[in-house]
């Protein structure tokens, strides 16, 4: 089992920000995600703190702390989520990232918190107990997406780094990448505001363990082309949650159950643990309906 840890930065819930008295963290002060989001902000009277340096550590020291804690509780490992508008998207895409300091401005200074993290995870539960995730392509949470492209000159050169890592000894246990086309977890399969495009330019960078994801279950042709690459796993979320036999089912071709968006991020069994195997739903006569 492996964690996921982040922090959320301009994402984070401004209601809760607002009831809990915390701060409303931001890489750069007067950056927003859309409109909506400069409103309520101004409605319900929250100020945008800009990290300062020591705000930035203490982060840092916090993906360590979460870290250990994964590792002392059981996990295998924990994957750092750079992706999909979180913080640390925040610090490497130009959209949300005015800053002038060493955290702004050229792809250096960018990726430098991105990079400070990896080397803080590594040193403290080792190189093979990390991973890391990014969504090139996506503008989940106001990110730049396929709109910029030279936004990819980021992401080659955060690989290289983790690859100028790896050839020194300190290979993490794989890359994870989001793919294009898959630009929010609340469009429906198949949709999003970009379609086109390809990651495959990791493979020309690094060597190491590549982890593809998004709407795989429903292009079985594409995991199949992806997995002519070396060392590719393939990534699945939603309709793993619905098929406890996900992997049966792929291997067989077999229909899969649909999932009930309703139930995601709750905190009951139901939609977690309670969809059926394949040979569970014939006899309940799901294929009958």
């Amino acid at each position: 089992m492996w964690v996921q840890i982040y922090a959320m930065g301009r994402r984070a819930p401004l209601a809760s920000i607002k009831r809990d008295g915390l701060r409303y963290n931001v890489v750069s002060s007067g950056t927003w995600i859309d409109e909506g989001n400069k409103k309520e902000l101004e409605k319900i009277g929250l100020v945008q703190h800009q990290l300062t340096k020591d705000d930035i550590n203490q982060y840092i020291q916090d993906f360590v702390n979460g870290a250990k804690n994964a590792i002392e509780c059981g996990a295998d490992g924990v994957e750092i989520h750079a992706a999909n508008g979180f913080l640390l998207n925040q610090f490497l895409d130009p959209i949300s990232n005015k800053r002038t300091d060493e955290y702004g401005g050229s792809i250096e200074n960018r990726a430098r918190i991105i990079l400070e993290v990896v080397d803080a995870l590594v040193d403290a539960i080792s190189e093979d107990k990390v991973g890391i995730r990014f969504s090139p392509y996506t503008d989940s949470g106001g990110m730049s997406g396929s709109w910029d492209p030279t936004v990819f000159a980021h992401y080659a050169y955060v690989f290289a780094q983790l690859e100028k890592r790896a050839q020194e000894g300190k290979r993490l246990a794989f890359i994870h990448i989001y793919e294009p086309g898959v630009t929010a977890n609340w469009v429906d399969d198949g949709t999003g505001t970009y379609v086109g495009g390809t990651t495959d330019f990791i493979y020309s960078i690094g060597k190491g363990t590549v982890i593809r994801t998004g709407n795989l279950t429903i292009h079985p042709e594409v995991a199949k082309e992806f997995l002519k690459q070396p060392n590719t796993l393939l990534g699945y979320g939603r309709y793993f949650i619905s098929n406890p036999d996900l992997v049966d089912r792929l291997e067989n071709g077999l229909p899969l159950n649909s999932y009930d968006r309703s139930t995601f991020y709750t905190d009951a069994d139901k939609g977690y643990t309670d969809y059926p195997t394949y040979k569970e739903a014939i006899k309940l006569g799901w294929d009958k309906q």
